[in-house]
């Protein structure tokens, strides 16, 4: 949908990202509750909206922000999608952005997260799903 080349990134070669940083949020209630997470350098996020909206933009801004809430939306209904038909009572929340340095997101009280990290061209940036635990062990 951002009609760019991108391939999800084995753990061998990640390092934590650091830097000027683009997220989307957006929260998931009902029978799947907790985030969906969208981490973004803020050089990625300008790249991959300059290609999901086919235009020119140099810095970060709010079209670079609306994209990388939408993005992030797209990417919680394609997990909602994917549930099975027997918990598809889902609902999805407004995306929120929010940008910056050394901040962090995390879902509150007991949850499990599962990340994954992509590359392409202007570097790399990570999907993240942090869904509460039904009675487990956190996996902070």
């Amino acid at each position: 949908m951002v009609f760019l080349d991108i391939e999800a990134l084995d753990d061998e070669r990640l390092v934590p990202m650091d830097g000027s940083m683009v997220s989307g949020m957006i929260g998931l209630a009902g029978d799947l509750q907790g985030s969906v997470l969208i981490h973004l350098p803020e050089k990625v996020a300008i790249a991959v909206t300059n290609a999901f909206l086919g235009i020119e933009i140099v810095r970060l801004d709010e079209d670079v922000k609306d994209a990388v809430g939408e993005l992030t939306n797209m990417i919680a209904g394609g997990i909602k999608f994917l549930v099975p038909e027997k918990s598809k009572d889902i609902e999805l929340a407004i995306p929120s952005v929010v940008c910056g340095q050394g901040y962090s997101c995390e879902a509150t009280g007991r949850f499990t997260r599962t990340a994954v990290f992509f590359g392409l061209a202007s570097g790399r940036f990570v999907v993240e799903i942090q869904i509460k635990d039904s009675g487990g062990l956190s996996s902070r």
